[in-house]
């Protein structure tokens, strides 16, 4: 028998009521759930505290209810409420509730869902794939996806503009499936020339064809057997091997060039693409059943500059990455690091911007990189001289003019350096006449 003073110290509402609604105990909790004193409940009926309960409902019928939501009007509060009826030798004798604060069940709930995203994120980082670098939410969404769909053995279509990490995403697939302990093989299918391409994927006998191995040789088909084959610029793959992948794709086998016999594969298929095969179809150069058998399970991974949260992350990635391997120790100043976030568009994607930080950590004479460096004024032409123009549209008093030129200066000298001392000599100002116009203009620095 529970006694009241263990039902006291629970941190949920309990009640038990008779069979005509009279409460008979009520816990400290379920008091400050609802707004009123212990010694003005006991005796009353539910009726008079909470006119809509449910509890009314168990007693009538005899049947429980589970995770009900009241709204308590008194308090402000919702609720969630379970309630069960009291049976003493087989007889019902009334009911017990038992109420939690619904806010704290959603704030759980909450709690659950960013811990396993923190878990899958952990997992994958503990993968040690090469740049994966996800501080945007859209990259968060993908990871969580590529690794969900890692578990089955679904084909995969991954689109993005060129350099986006469209094969970082593809390795994190085949590293959290259960084929991580077979092999991994990526082909570009518009690397090679249209007549190696076959041979290259399916291989062929011997003496098939002039020019062809006196021992024949295995396509990269069945070197990928019991593992993942990454199809990169998969739009590339001309009209006649595309017949050739799709029966590979429903029956898991295919003859060698030269061949007589089937050759059975047990292989997971991820493909990639920069083109749009949707208009490849409709134009004709891309097979729709093909296009199908595919696009089974889509993840488009979104340019550099619609995710510039992953900047910061991947220069950190790839400033370590160089460090590493030409034995330097350089380091980037968060100015810069901002410059690339606002200032600049990366239309090569993470591929240029790994360029970018390589050319940087083997290019700059000093240690430490800043706006200024040299080498960095040079790729982004920072000087501008060609490109900086003021744009005049009318007439307006000359004093105004170089009052809002100065305010549109100064703003953007604030979004990529973070002091006004560092403003000032990008400006060409003194420090001091920065740091009054900025307090005139209520314009913000990160530090000075």
């Amino acid at each position: 028998m529970i006694t009241s003073s263990v039902l006291d110290s629970i941190h949920d509402g309990v009640i038990i009521v008779a069979m005509d609604s009279t409460i008979l105990y009520a816990n400290p909790a379920y008091t400050r759930s609802f707004g009123v004193q212990v010694s003005k409940v006991l005796g009353r009926k539910v009726s008079e505290i909470e006119p809509n309960s449910h509890i009314l409902d168990v007693l009538r019928t005899g049947k429980p209810v589970v995770d009900d939501h009241t709204h308590i009007v008194s308090v402000g509060n919702d609720i969630v409420a379970n309630i069960a009826p009291i049976y003493e030798q087989g007889e019902m004798t009334g009911a017990v509730a038992v109420f939690r604060d619904a806010t704290e069940v959603m704030a759980l709930k909450d709690l659950v869902t960013r811990y396993h995203s923190e878990l899958l994120e952990l997992r994958t980082r503990l993968l040690d794939v090469d740049n994966v670098v996800w501080d945007s939410p859209a990259m968060r969404r993908i990871s969580e996806l590529a690794q969900r769909v890692a578990l089955v053995d679904s084909t995969v279509l991954i689109s993005g503009e060129s350099g986006t990490g469209k094969e970082v995403v593809a390795k994190l697939i085949h590293r959290v499936s259960q084929r991580h302990e077979g092999p991994m093989v990526a082909i570009n299918c518009g690397a090679i020339p249209e007549n190696l391409l076959e041979s290259e994927l399916f291989g062929y006998e011997k003496g098939s064809f002039t020019g062809a191995g006196r021992e024949g040789k295995v396509g990269l088909l069945e070197v990928a057997d019991k593992g993942t084959i990454l199809l990169d610029e998969i739009g590339d793959l001309p009209l006649s091997l595309q017949v050739k992948l799709l029966r590979v794709l429903q029956e898991q086998c295919f003859m060698r060039i030269g061949g007589v016999k089937q050759v059975k594969v047990d292989v997971r298929f991820v493909v990639a693409t920069n083109r749009d095969l949707k208009a490849m179809v409709k134009q004709g150069t891309f097979r729709e059943d093909l296009f199908y058998r595919l696009n089974v399970v889509p993840i488009h991974i979104p340019p550099l500059r619609e995710r510039k949260r992953d900047i910061a992350g991947l220069v950190r990635v790839f400033f370590q990455k160089y460090n590493d391997k030409y034995h330097i120790e350089k380091r980037i100043l968060p100015e810069v690091i901002r410059y690339f976030e606002t200032s600049y568009d990366w239309p090569g994607n993470v591929r240029e911007l790994e360029n970018v930080v390589e050319r940087l950590v083997v290019s700059s004479r000093s240690n430490v990189i800043k706006l200024g460096d040299e080498v960095l004024s040079d790729y982004f032409d920072l000087r501008g001289d060609q490109e900086s123009r003021v744009i005049v549209s009318g007439l307006m008093d000359i004093k105004k003019a170089r009052e809002l030129l100065e305010l549109e200066l100064i703003q953007r000298a604030a979004q990529v350096y973070s002091s006004t001392r560092s403003s000032a000599e990008a400006l060409g100002m003194d420090h001091s006449t920065v740091a009054r116009k900025a307090k005139k203009f209520g314009i913000k620095f990160r530090s000075n």
